[in-house]
């Protein structure tokens, strides 16, 4: 049984929309940009209409680990982290770190592929520069 959940935000320019689907392979998010703020209703119609168009990541082992703790000491810490995510950043979310490591494995493969194509590229031409050096050298 998948468990299946979709957040909606905006994101400065769009209104994006994560969904998050758990299942027994594990845990994998899709991203779809809205453009305008959708409505409940388009929302519903998205899902039913184009759900299965969704490209979901690889899916991720994903484990629910709740630890029981003294509950001042749990207060302290989130103190602590929150006085932490006013320094710094935002707070990032477990969908938001696998939506981030999805976008780096596909920089690198992109990266990967164009190297390629680019030395292949660079092969060829070199073939073409030796076959008319040797047409040359036969002409005269």
């Amino acid at each position: 049984m998948a468990h299946i959940q979709a957040t909606i935000f905006f994101d400065k320019r769009y209104w994006v929309g994560t969904f998050e689907r758990t299942d027994k392979e594990g845990y994998a998010v899709a991203r779809h940009i809205f453009g305008g703020e959708p409505t409940d209703p388009e929302v519903y119609e998205f899902v039913l209409a184009h759900y299965q168009e969704l490209k979901f990541g690889e899916p991720k082992a994903f484990t629910l680990e709740i630890k029981r703790m003294n509950p001042k000491r749990v207060q302290r810490e989130v103190r602590r982290e929150m006085d932490r995510i006013k320094e710094t950043t935002k707070p990032s979310t477990f969908a938001q770190d696998y939506m981030r490591e999805e976008l780096e494995k596909k920089k690198l493969q992109k990266k990967q592929q164009s190297s390629a194509e680019k030395q292949a590229r660079k092969d060829e031409q070199f073939t073409i520069r030796q076959k008319k050096k040797k047409e040359k050298q036969r002409g005269h």
